[in-house]
């Protein structure tokens, strides 16, 4: 018996496993736990299967979107063969891009509580977000601690033209639809969490959550209709600055071509180059020119990924403000999840202040003082 017949005896009868091939990589460890948990919220049956294969009775909307019963996924790259009508599941594969594909189709939902923060103010209250001139803060006092809903959307924004750009997004707003603050990120910032709703009976149905899914599009149209003249400003100038390249090419072309006919028939005109190569050559430069136009031109997609219904503690807080015979009190809600008071209103007009000094024997801002 020759070795190679013998080879595969001998690890069979000493239990060896064929070594793995240094030429294929192995799957991310959290990459089966991610499909597990996306199929199981999905609504599948999930079931082991042999050789550590998955047997998934698909649900409803995957029957529909995928157009059969159930699938055999397969997780391990070293199987030479494939069971019929399995697929094999990597991040890389068809099968991977399907299962990203759908998990990526509609946003996640989820609910939480942001935990209150320690103390729910700061000492000197509105003097930390509003500046005084003539006048004295008196001691701050913090109402009693309430949970009201507020939802933020989760998004990502891809800014395709010139050079692709990605950037996440969250914006928060109140159950109403009311904007209340938009960042760049992954995650509202500066908050404690934890997984459900305290203080808020129930959960908001189907609708409600197609409802806040419009209004935060529709905020986030408008918070990034103003970052697009930023980004047109950005890329202005590199698409200009192609443009001249490609017209400084096509002029010494065509100054060649117009070089060329003159030796040959001693003088140029504009119909000898409305003909032959400098023709080509004028319509080759327009085709170019409007490609690098097409290739530049910014065009924005917004992908929301995820939607968080939020109890969030709020509190109001109360201050005096004081300067020789006056006083007047002011009252603004703290964001007690983060212990930041909102900016006070003014006395006179109502708007945020971010100054107050002493005006006709009142108090104002500094629009109205």
């Amino acid at each position: 018996m020759s070795p190679r017949a013998r080879a595969p005896v001998a690890m069979r009868e000493n239990g060896a496993a064929p070594a793995a091939s240094p030429t294929l990589p192995a799957l991310p460890a959290e990459w089966r736990a991610f499909v597990g948990r996306w199929l199981e919220s999905s609504g599948c049956t999930v079931k082991a299967a042999a050789r550590g294969d998955w047997e998934v009775e698909l649900s409803d909307a995957l029957r529909r979107r995928w157009r059969r019963q159930r699938v055999r996924l397969v997780f391990d790259p070293q199987r030479p063969t494939l069971p019929r009508g399995a697929w094999f599941t990597a991040p890389g594969s068809s099968a991977g891009r399907k299962l990203l594909e759908a998990a990526t189709d509609r946003p996640e939902f989820a609910c939480r509580t942001a935990l209150a923060h320690v103390p729910g103010a700061p000492a000197d209250g509105f003097a930390s977000v509003c500046r005084v001139r003539g006048l004295t803060w008196g001691q701050p006092r913090l109402g009693p601690v309430h949970y009201e809903r507020r939802i933020s959307v989760h998004a990502v924004v891809t800014r395709w033209g010139g050079l692709p750009w990605q950037e996440p997004w969250v914006l928060v707003m109140t159950a109403e639809g009311a904007f209340a603050e938009s960042t760049t990120g992954l995650d509202v910032p500066d908050v404690r969490t934890r997984a459900g709703l305290y203080q808020i009976a129930g959960t908001a149905a189907a609708a409600e959550r197609e409802r806040w899914m419009g209004q935060g599009r529709a905020h986030l149209d408008r918070l990034l209709s103003a970052r697009e003249a930023e980004w047109e400003n950005g890329v202005s100038h590199k698409r200009e600055e192609e443009l001249d390249r490609l017209g400084e090419f096509f002029s010494s072309r065509i100054e060649e071509e117009e070089e060329r006919l003159r030796r040959r028939s001693g003088s140029v005109d504009d119909g000898d180059l409305d003909h032959g190569d400098a023709m080509s050559l004028k319509l080759e430069w327009e085709r170019r020119a409007a490609e690098v136009r097409g290739r530049w031109a910014l065009r924005t997609e917004i992908r929301t990924w995820g939607v968080v219904e939020w109890s969030w503690p709020v509190a109001q807080l109360e201050q005096e403000l004081r300067t020789g015979a006056v006083h007047v009190r002011l009252v603004a809600p703290v964001d007690v999840a983060r212990g930041r008071p909102a900016q006070p209103g003014c006395p006179t007009c109502g708007r945020p202040a971010e100054l107050l000094v002493r005006s006709r024997g009142s108090v104002g801002c500094e629009h109205c003082a």
